[in-house]
């Protein structure tokens, strides 16, 4: 599920004699992209297709109307490796506390066109944030991230007004981690890289309430990850709760993730 070897940011320093590589931001996304077949990609009960055209590409996903006609809107953004396929459970269980969820594939992945570079990525977000809003009325909305799809939804957070923040197995110090290794190759991150990857620099400008949370297990991100984040962020209104026992992938259907969100919505509602 999580192929990009960047997120590995535990990062062991590199062994000496291992040939160098250096990642660059277009690098990041997965080589290939995982694709869905579009015959795949069908309207079922509880869940509807939609469709965005932005630059590039044709960014295909689905609305899960949901349960709580007055609560935000849920805007999904899914890690590197991930298909909006491989979901449908953990976002019919959000349904239940939103008013709708989408989540569409990124460029380049799943059932969307186009190719997957970073930073058409962010730029894709924003569009997406901009018609879920339009479509939204006056209800808020909830922007959600996780794995890698955590530095794109705080992207958002710091260019839209969002209603709260969710970041489901962040990294914190993928700046610091600059160099880590492989068993064929060492890889550092170029300085343009680490600057889309500078979580702490965003959390640090984003006032939202905030929900952070990490499996206790997680096998991809350092579990350590979660809570320094959380810590840095700028919120007032934060949290940060472990999900026990809980591994990397599968994270977002875990009840224990279900029952963090539902009260997250919850708070944020009172507000």
């Amino acid at each position: 599920m999580l192929a990009v070897k960047l997120l590995m940011a535990a990062a062991l320093v590199a062994s000496a004699g291992k040939p160098v590589v250096t990642i660059h931001p277009d690098d990041m996304m997965d080589s290939p992209q995982p694709k869905a077949p579009l015959a795949q990609w069908s309207n079922a009960a509880g869940r509807e297709r939609t469709t965005l055209e932005v630059e590039g590409a044709l960014l295909r996903g689905y609305v899960y109307p949901g349960a709580k006609g007055d609560a935000p809107v849920l805007l999904m953004f899914g890690g590197s490796g991930n298909l909006i396929k491989r979901h449908d459970a953990a976002a019919r269980g959000f349904a239940r506390y939103a008013s709708r969820v989408v989540w569409y594939d990124y460029r380049g992945y799943g059932f969307s066109s186009g190719t997957a570079h970073f930073t058409s990525l962010r730029s894709d977000a924003l569009r997406i944030y901009d018609a879920v809003k339009r479509q939204s009325g006056n209800a808020g909305v909830i922007v959600l991230g996780y794995s890698m799809g955590t530095a794109i939804a705080e992207y958002v957070a710091l260019h839209r007004d969002v209603a709260g923040l969710i970041l489901a197995a962040p990294w914190n110090d993928i700046v610091a981690a600059s160099e880590y290794q492989d068993p064929k190759h060492t890889y550092r991150l170029a300085t343009d890289a680490a600057t889309l990857f500078d979580e702490i620099a965003m959390v640090e400008q984003i006032h939202a309430p905030l929900l952070v949370f990490q499996g206790t297990k997680d096998d991809a991100i350092p579990p350590t990850q979660g809570p320094a984040l959380e810590r840095d962020a700028a919120s007032h209104d934060k949290r940060f709760v472990p999900i026990e026992g809980a591994k990397h992938d599968w994270l977002l259907k875990n009840p224990q993730s279900q029952r963090a969100v539902e009260a997250f919505f919850r708070t944020v509602t009172q507000h």
